[in-house]
This record gives C-alpha cells, structure tokens and sequence, in this order.
C-alpha cells in the first residue's frame, strides 16, 4: 500500500512538472510572439483606410525558405482586402500623404530607412489599378488600389510580409 502511494506520489510529482514545463514553454512563446510581430488587427490598423470594410483578413507564416526547401528566416504575412465608397484618386492621395512621412512606416527597430514605389496600369483599361510597394530592411508591404469603371467601391487589396 505504502508503495503505491508513493508510485502515485511520484506519477503526479512527474506530470505536474511536465504541466509547469509545457505552461512555461507557451508563456515564452507568447512572449516572444508580442515582442517580435503584431497582431492581425494592430498591423491592418497601421494601414486601414478610414471607414472601410474589411474582409478576408489573414495572418499566416510567411515560411521563407531557401533553394533546399529549408525554412531559413522566421516570418509572418499580414493581408486584407478593404473597399471603401471613396473615389480611387481619394485613396490614392490618403496614402501618398501618409507615405510622405517615413515615420508613419518605418517604425521597426533598425528599419534603416525605407524605399517606397508607386506604379500605375490603367491607361485604356476598364479597371484603374494602381500598386504601392513599401520596402525596409525588415518589412515589405504592397498596396493594389483598384476600381472599375462600373464599380461603386474602390478595392483595396493590403499585404505585409514581416521578417522576424
């Protein structure tokens, strides 16, 4: 009898002290998680056209990998689709005023500056298109804004990968 209850003693002494270690492991990868990326919705945020909608928000692992098939960087991917009532030339002006201030974007530690393209293919199309691409050492970031001549919202489709 005096054995078993120490057996059992001993069973519960070893799970309990996987539980503490496997609570702890969870911990520090929530910790390293908050320090390291944001939030879906903190990142959208940064980027979210006044009022609009959202839809089809994603936050996934970017798995970087190399020619081996090897992951080699940690990294995440951020996208959403918004629309908004406003005109495209509307939105297109809210973001050329926001990129206009680095700050506003390049807020990652050591983000070194940032390089930041706008491109244009609407010429003789039925559908506007234009693309915003935001690059820092750590982060880059693509910005379709799209409206059709027949279409009563413009579209805007964001994305962002982040190295970690």
């Amino acid at each position: 009898m005096k054995q078993q209850a120490t057996t059992r003693f001993r069973s519960r002494a070893l799970t309990s002290s996987l539980l503490v270690l496997l609570i702890g492991c969870l911990g520090m990868s929530s910790v390293s998680w908050a320090q390291e990326g944001q939030s879906l919705m903190t990142a959208i945020a940064d980027w979210r056209y006044p009022e609009a909608r959202l839809s089809d928000s994603r936050l996934n692992d970017a798995a970087t990998i190399n020619d081996a098939g090897e992951r080699t960087i940690q990294s995440l991917q951020y996208s959403t689709v918004m629309t908004s009532k406003d005109s495209l030339p509307q939105v297109l002006e809210y973001y050329k005023a926001k990129l206009a201030n680095a700050k506003t974007v390049s807020q990652e530690k050591g983000a070194g500056g940032q390089s930041v393209t706008f491109l244009e293919d609407s010429s003789g199309r039925p559908t506007a298109i234009h693309v915003i691409l935001v690059n820092t050492q750590t982060a880059s970031t693509t910005l379709v804004i799209s409206r059709a001549r027949t279409e009563s919202e413009t579209h805007i489709a964001w994305s962002r990968y982040l190295r970690l």
